[in-house]
């Protein structure tokens, strides 16, 4: 059942040191936003829902239970040392929605819709934004097949929603690797859309790495199990021994935002030489002083081991780099207004 969100007083603030230990896992907060999509109507004006045991009612026909029509995005909002609420590149959140949910054969909001929707659910649940460093509000903007479907085909009806959930440290460990019996995506495939079965397909790999004890698998190309391209969330870049920063190029990988920040911030602001290539396992194993991971959930976060073939490598001196440490603080302090925006990424609430 959804109830319509109309509580339009001030909200109560949460009790001083609710978000001191953050997890990161789903609630239900305040509200949330929703939209439907119908071959007859396009797109309905959206609005805002209680989010307190909303349940959404879908035929057992819906596309997205039976052939995956189902893309999402993620993004943050963050308190500034100031008190300011900040959200960080959401125009190309949208983008990459529109790109993704057309490779799905989608319909998917406009950019301005987009961004409607993620203002309006992060501010009637500004109480939940984490205090100045200790935490973010996460913003899980979802497109899903709701139109009952029996053969493959596209949906006649979809859902656009948003929600959003306090949470801390995403991810947390230094050490991947390499599973041979398992490809994340192959070329002309989907591995460069955030849809919602590429992860589904990661979850045992992810496993098992994580009984191996390491923090995620460190996917090889599907071609020639060669080239580096990505973990299950998250992207990869390597220093290399004369300071080249280098990363996957696009293609069946996902285009992160944190990924293009890190490029233009490594670039741009340190004048660094960055590339974007072919990356093989075996350069990276014994030309890399450092390697690290990137997402919008995991931030940016080092990698000091990668096991290839049964065996640990470690990277560099096998501790985290400076190099790892200097992007890292610079994209927080452009985040959260503490050093200048030189490309205008931050959007303030």
């Amino acid at each position: 059942m959804l109830k319509p969100f109309t509580d339009q007083s001030p909200l109560q603030p949460q009790a001083p040191g609710w978000d001191d230990s953050l997890g990161f896992r789903y609630q239900e907060l305040d509200a949330f936003w929703l939209a439907r999509w119908s071959e007859k109507t396009g797109w309905e004006p959206g609005q805002l829902y209680e989010h307190q045991g909303a349940t959404l009612e879908l035929s057992l026909g819906a596309n997205v239970f039976h052939y995956g029509q189902a893309v999402f995005e993620g993004l943050k909002a963050r308190r500034t040392r100031e008190g300011k609420i900040v959200l960080f590149r959401p125009v190309d959140n949208a983008r990459r929605m529109r790109a993704s949910a057309a490779r799905l054969l989608m319909p998917a909001p406009s950019v301005s819709t987009f961004l409607e929707a993620v203002k309006t659910t992060v501010r009637v649940n500004a109480r939940w934004v984490p205090g100045y460093g200790k935490g973010s509000l996460y913003i899980r903007p979802v497109i899903i097949g709701s139109g009952p479907v029996l053969g493959v085909a596209p949906a006649s009806e979809y859902l656009f929603f948003v929600f959003v959930c306090p949470v801390g440290q995403y991810m947390g460990g230094d050490r991947v690797i390499v599973l041979t019996s398992a490809h994340r995506a192959a070329p002309y495939g989907t591995g460069a859309a955030k849809t919602a079965g590429n992860y589904a397909a990661s979850l045992l790999p992810q496993r098992m790495a994580k009984e191996k004890h390491y923090v995620d698998a460190l996917y090889l190309d599907a071609r020639e199990d060669r080239y580096i391209e990505e973990l299950s969330g998250a992207n990869f870049f390597a220093v290399l021994h004369d300071g080249t920063l280098i990363t996957p190029a696009l293609g069946s990988i996902l285009p992160g935002i944190t990924r293009a920040s890190v490029i233009t911030v490594a670039s741009e602001l340190f004048g660094w030489p960055v590339v974007e290539r072919k990356v093989s396992i075996d350069e990276v194993l014994s030309h890399a002083v450092e390697a690290f991971y990137v997402g919008t959930a995991a931030v940016l976060a080092p990698i000091t081991v990668i096991n290839y073939q049964g065996v640990d490598h470690p990277i560099g001196t096998g501790e985290p780099g400076p190099r790892a440490r200097m992007l890292r603080q610079a994209l927080e302090e452009i985040q959260l207004q503490e050093r200048p925006d030189l490309w205008d990424w931050v959007v303030e609430l």
